[in-house]
């Protein structure tokens, strides 16, 4: 499956091969083969016009067994789903304004748990479950291991039955952030260091850089919040080697491609997903 996400994520890489931030003296390019990054306005929307409830697909593919994918929902006010399950565990990240969520085949968004910007939720596998929406727009950030499919269920009447196993809910003040001194990280599913599907959320502190360094598989960010800056190759040279990437923006570290990445004059946040073992292999730094 890796050698497959590879080569998904050299489109995104070569999408972004441009890449480049201008300096006094130079272009800063990325190695396309280390690290790939995809802008907010490079992703490809089901409706252009913007003005319907939305997808964007930033990796993978969410029908097919074993896939790791990443996509967008974007949801308009004023509107909830009828309920439904998934065969596989859903990966959520809130990323803009605020949804409702509600489980059991009642819709009734009178019970339903308000989910702002900042929420990760779990949709686990086969659990009946709904989304909407009121006076607010909403986007999730979904990930996970494919199949996704939808099965809706009929929509039931009478009193609402929430199930509480069908979903996990973290409010932004839920999480359980763990401060290492460079950053603060925490995993919200899975374990890195194992095989297996992990999530991992960090938060990189101002003027905080990693050192050149690669892993053994592929990582795909999305950037949350503050502006992060990314380099490949093994000069250390924040000032002159970096290209900003801006929040809402998409990046791919390719398996075994050297790289390391920072925040300069403002922290800066990021959801994190791959295949364990995430291990760090430090690299001998140019002169």
């Amino acid at each position: 499956m890796i050698s497959r996400l590879s080569q998904l994520g050299l489109a995104v890489a070569m999408a972004g091969a441009a890449f480049a931030m201008p300096t006094a003296g130079q272009a800063v390019e990325l190695n396309p083969a280390a690290v790939g990054v995809k802008t907010p306005d490079q992703f490809t929307w089901r409706n252009a016009n913007m003005v319907a409830p939305n997808n964007a697909l930033l990796l993978g593919d969410p029908s097919k067994a074993g896939s790791i994918y990443m996509q967008i929902n974007s949801f308009i006010p004023g509107r909830f789903g009828n309920p439904h399950h998934h065969p596989n565990e859903r990966y959520i990240m809130v990323i803009q304004g605020a949804a409702w969520r509600g489980t059991g085949d009642v819709v009734d968004p009178a019970n339903a748990t308000r989910v702002p910007k900042g929420t990760f939720m779990i949709d686990h596998a086969t659990k009946v479950h709904w989304d909407g929406t009121k006076d607010e727009s909403g986007s999730y950030l979904i990930t996970g291991i494919g199949p996704s499919t939808q099965t809706e269920v009929p929509k039931a009447t009478g009193p609402w039955k929430g199930d509480p196993s069908a979903v996990t809910i973290k409010q932004p003040n839920q999480i359980d952030w763990k401060d290492n001194g460079n950053n603060r990280t925490v995993t919200l599913a899975g374990d890195p260091t194992k095989e297996g599907f992990y999530v991992q959320m960090l938060t990189w502190k101002k003027g905080n850089f990693s050192r050149p360094h690669f892993h053994p598989n592929d990582r795909f960010i999305y950037v949350l919040d503050g502006t992060w800056w990314v380099a490949s190759g093994n000069k250390f040279d924040p000032a002159n080697q970096t290209v900003p990437v801006k929040a809402g923006s998409f990046v791919t570290h390719f398996a075994k491609g050297v790289h390391w990445d920072g925040a300069k004059d403002e922290d800066a946040t990021i959801l994190l997903v791959g295949m364990g073992p995430a291990t760090n292999t430090p690299v001998e730094e140019a002169k």
